[in-house]
């Protein structure tokens, strides 16, 4: 009787002490199945970034798992070459190369990634020869990637004049209507800017037309490309500090990069400018109040 009673006592303790292990598999399996949630989370958020190569002829550009393919972009012969540059998470350039003549000739387009396609934000022509150094800018409006090739790209601008100069590096700033409202000065030699091109340093804006500027930031704006809209906003600012909508485009577009500490002093900035010139307060925008609590 007592050896069945110390039997059953250690065959419960067996079978109590085989049933820790299993618990404890439970729980590993547990912290696996967080890590592994974790591990699609990251792949999941790694999916958002676009990523774009060159095959044969085409661009290829892989976006939230669609694979979209842009024809006849790429250009690799005797006398003209294609390069893909990287240039934030959201944006590439491609910079064509050409010396099939002797006035040689680099173009670069800056493009952006949205939820709708790809867009072309500006195109940079620079020409080099016997006449000097030749160097356009011109911003694009709602220039859609898809069914375009090269020679789409080469016509845009082709009517905007050729101003070579000798002795000194500017570039000549067009926006999408082709008016051009500002000059960058470079301090490279036109040759040197030219070689180097397009790994220049930026040189000084300096805006002509105001509000062709200021139209043109609200347009890189409304596509996402926030930067550059950024850049033409400060210097509008810096030249011509009276403007008052400027203080309202930036303070919108340093809201959208995240920069909120910056964007309450631009809100306040055009609120206060909006009252000191007696402006019409019923005109400014709700969001303006919100944001600079």
């Amino acid at each position: 009787m007592t050896k069945h009673f110390l039997l059953t006592l250690i065959f419960s303790f067996f079978i109590s002490s085989c049933a820790k292990p299993s618990e404890h598999q439970e729980q590993v399996n547990d912290r696996i199945d967080h890590k592994s949630i974790s591990k699609t989370q990251n792949s999941d958020k790694n999916d958002q970034t676009p990523n774009v190569t060159i095959e044969g002829d085409d661009l290829i550009v892989v976006y939230k798992n669609k694979k979209t393919v842009y024809k006849n972009l790429i250009v690799n012969e005797m006398s003209v070459s294609t390069e893909l540059i990287q240039n934030n998470d959201r944006g590439f350039s491609l910079f064509y190369d050409q010396n099939a003549s002797s006035t040689k000739i680099k173009e670069k387009y800056d493009f952006i990634y949205s939820e709708k396609g790809i867009f072309l934000i500006d195109k940079e022509v620079i020409k080099f020869g016997q006449d000097g150094l030749m160097i356009n800018r011109l911003y694009v409006d709602n220039f859609n990637l898809s069914n375009k090739t090269f020679e789409d790209l080469q016509s845009l601008g082709a009517e905007l004049p050729d101003n070579f100069e000798q002795g000194s590096s500017s570039m000549s700033i067009y926006d999408s209507e082709n008016v051009p409202f500002a000059t960058q000065n470079f301090r490279d030699s036109t040759e040197d800017l030219f070689i180097s091109y397009p790994d220049v340093k930026d040189g000084d804006i300096k805006i002509s037309n105001v509000e062709s500027a200021n139209n043109q930031a609200f347009n890189l704006e409304k596509i996402g490309a926030n930067q550059q809209s950024k850049i033409l906003l400060e210097q509008i600012i810096r030249q011509f500090p009276e403007r008052i909508v400027a203080y309202l485009n930036l303070a919108d577009v340093l809201w959208k990069i995240q920069d909120h500490d910056q964007a309450k002093i631009h809100y306040a900035k055009y609120l206060s400018l909006m009252k000191s010139q007696n402006k019409n307060l019923s005109k400014v925008p709700q969001r303006v109040y919100d944001r600079i609590k």
